[in-house]
């Protein structure tokens, strides 16, 4: 499993980007949004399928470092490059969080930060009784 750490961005001018990759506060799991990153930090795939499904991973490997899955996700952030991209954008979402119950999700089309990069996927989890 990839560690936290794994999955920061890389180094802009020398520097780590300012941020956290997650935060509890107030009952819930806060998470920075998630690039298709590989373990080489490059992007993997060329389709935003591929990528939403690394996305998704990445979540998923954050996670569970707090002893949570994709069922905790109570809401997401998703930012496209494309607008074309939203059917298979869904398609691959819909696969990774089948529900019954879902999160709440928000999508917009914008310019993402990495060349490359089709999605990118911001997600709010709700705590486990006894976690904080």
């Amino acid at each position: 499993m990839k560690a936290s750490r794994d999955l920061a961005p890389p180094p802009v001018d020398g520097r780590r980007p300012h941020f956290a990759l997650t935060r509890k506060a107030n009952g819930f799991l806060y998470m920075s949004g998630q690039l298709p990153f590989g373990p080489d930090m490059t992007i993997m795939g060329e389709d935003v399928a591929t990528q939403t499904r690394v996305c998704v991973d990445n979540i998923a490997h954050l996670l569970a470092e707090h002893g949570l899955d994709l069922s905790d996700v109570t809401k997401t952030t998703i930012w496209l490059a494309r607008v074309e991209d939203f059917a298979a954008f869904n398609h691959a979402y819909a696969a990774a969080f089948p529900g019954p119950e879902l999160p709440t999700r928000s999508t917009v089309r914008a310019d993402l930060m990495v060349p490359g990069a089709l999605v990118e996927i911001e997600a709010l989890a709700l705590l486990r009784d006894g976690q904080s």
